[in-house]
């Protein structure tokens, strides 16, 4: 009777999540999107956007940057689209797994990897437009102011989400002990994610075409998988330094100190993710003219 229960109830929850996700997907797909109403009303409604936005972003390029990849999200229905996949699979895999009973707190990892992913093939999204992202770079020092607006942007959004599911997750399973040291483990991925997106998005970019349903040109499938599944692997790999810290201190009893894998994991991920900027934006600078190529195919 108890699994009968459980089964009706993930089943329930499951039909919630698909039709809701659903709903989302066709109103972000078919609703006028904000370039749309931007158009109506060019000066009350961008204006005041704009002001209210830009007034909580950092000074300089780095808040132009950010407020610039933060619109997309609103206006590029498929960016839209990805964002919306990307929330509710990353919520829907760590919790059903937790009402069936048999997941595991360590699957709350599965939101801040499938948030990272984000992070790839970031000029794509710009598609021909990036010819003036790109006459605004003339050195590697703007590149990588470039490259870390936008990972700021997307941090905004996947930093705090990446939390909440991690909450959520270890509060159905009732495993608090565990709450600190899965916390770090997420911002570790989600930093080593940043840091191969950004380094990726430089080597193996693609278009995105704005017709149709596909998500890459033609004769660009092997960039993207490249793209996304190398950088997956590379990113997993640089999480291995976190992940065997944890094995260790499980290995050894000392779980009374896996509280610190929370302050190690979010360094450790705000370190990667610097390296990975750095080593990307020499590369961005001096392949503008391939990247503008590449993106413009759509």
């Amino acid at each position: 009777a108890t699994a009968a229960a459980q089964l009706a109830l993930t089943g329930a929850a499951l039909l919630a999540l698909l039709t809701l996700w659903q709903r989302s997907l066709t109103r972000l797909m078919t609703a006028q999107d904000g370039s749309t109403l931007a158009a109506a009303e060019p000066d009350k409604g961008t204006s005041r956007t704009s002001g209210a936005l830009g007034g909580l972003l950092p000074a300089g390029r780095t808040g132009t940057v950010m407020e610039r990849s933060l619109r997309y999200v609103w206006r590029d229905p498929k960016t839209k689209a990805a964002w919306v996949t990307s929330l509710a699979i990353g919520l829907i895999v760590p919790l059903f797994n937790a009402l069936q009973g048999t997941g595991s707190v360590y699957f709350a990892c599965f939101a801040a990897g499938m948030l990272g992913v984000l992070m790839y093939n970031q000029f794509g999204q710009d598609t021909s437009a990036f010819w003036m992202v790109a006459m605004t770079i003339s050195s590697p020092r703007d590149a990588y102011v470039e490259l870390r607006g936008r990972a700021l942007a997307l941090l905004l959004i996947t930093l705090p989400y990446a939390a909440l599911v991690t909450v959520l997750t270890t509060a159905m399973l009732g495993d608090w002990p565990a709450l600190p040291e899965v916390l770090g483990l997420s911002f570790a991925l989600l930093g080593a994610m940043l840091a191969t997106g950004a380094w990726s998005s430089a080597r193996f970019p693609y278009s995105i075409p704005q017709e149709g349903h596909k998500n890459v040109a033609p004769g660009q499938a092997g960039l993207a998988w490249i793209s996304i599944l190398g950088g997956m692997v590379a990113g997993a790999l640089l999480c291995a330094p976190v992940l065997a810290l944890t094995i260790w201190l499980h290995a050894s009893s000392a779980t009374s100190w896996t509280w610190l894998l929370l302050p190690l994991g979010a360094a450790y991920g705000a370190t990667v993710t610097e390296l990975g900027l750095r080593l990307a934006a020499p590369r961005v600078a001096g392949r503008l003219p391939e990247i503008l190529t590449a993106v413009s195919r759509g």
